[in-house]
């Protein structure tokens, strides 16, 4: 079975495990090289993540837009490198994400594809139905309201008010104005 990865790094030959939001060093993998790829672009540091996908009943991706145009923003003109790994051994999974695998060993890497635009390779894998954007006009207020409270848990839980320089403060800031502004200091 071939276990791919996501990075924005580039000639990798060997993937190292790095500390995960999860508390330990793992290397992430998806058996859906659709979800890996989400991955290729940092849009958050670490510990936080913004990753918001889900998947319709067709188990097809969808990417939900929490903010205006926010894939474009985050996607358009990145480079995405795709690490194929086969036949994993010792793999967990630590994520409730079916798809998602970890390891906490180094990996050797057998394949490497580069993506060289991440937003016009997904909008062909939309075209093709493998993929979909769920827009921001389309996401109910009550998904749109659990999302606020957890950005707004990560400014309170994480001091962000205190560090308004801190990326994760900035990124708030400019896509969720009404939470940084509502959020306890």
């Amino acid at each position: 079975m071939t276990f791919y990865h996501g990075s924005p790094v580039a000639r990798l030959s060997e993937l190292q495990p790095f500390l995960s939001e999860h508390g330990r060093p793992y290397i992430f993998f998806s058996t859906d090289p659709l979800v890996a790829l989400l991955y290729a672009v940092k849009p958050v540091p670490k510990p936080f993540s913004f990753y918001p996908y889900g998947f319709d009943k067709g188990n097809n991706l969808i990417y939900s837009e929490y903010y205006e145009n926010a894939f474009y923003d985050l996607y358009k003109g990145k480079v995405g490198y795709l690490y194929e790994c086969d036949n994993l051994k010792e793999i967990t999974t630590p994520t409730q994400i079916s798809c998602a695998y970890a390891t906490a060993k180094p990996i050797k890497v057998d394949r490497i594809m580069v993506i060289p635009d991440l937003f016009a390779f997904y909008k062909e894998q939309e075209n093709k139905g493998l993929f979909r954007i769920k827009s921001k006009k389309d996401i109910s207020e009550k998904e749109m309201n659990f999302v606020f409270g957890e950005l707004r848990k990560d400014v309170e839980n994480n001091n962000l008010k205190n560090l308004p320089q801190h990326e994760m403060s900035i990124f708030i800031k400019k896509h969720f104005p009404t939470v940084w502004e509502t959020a306890k200091d």
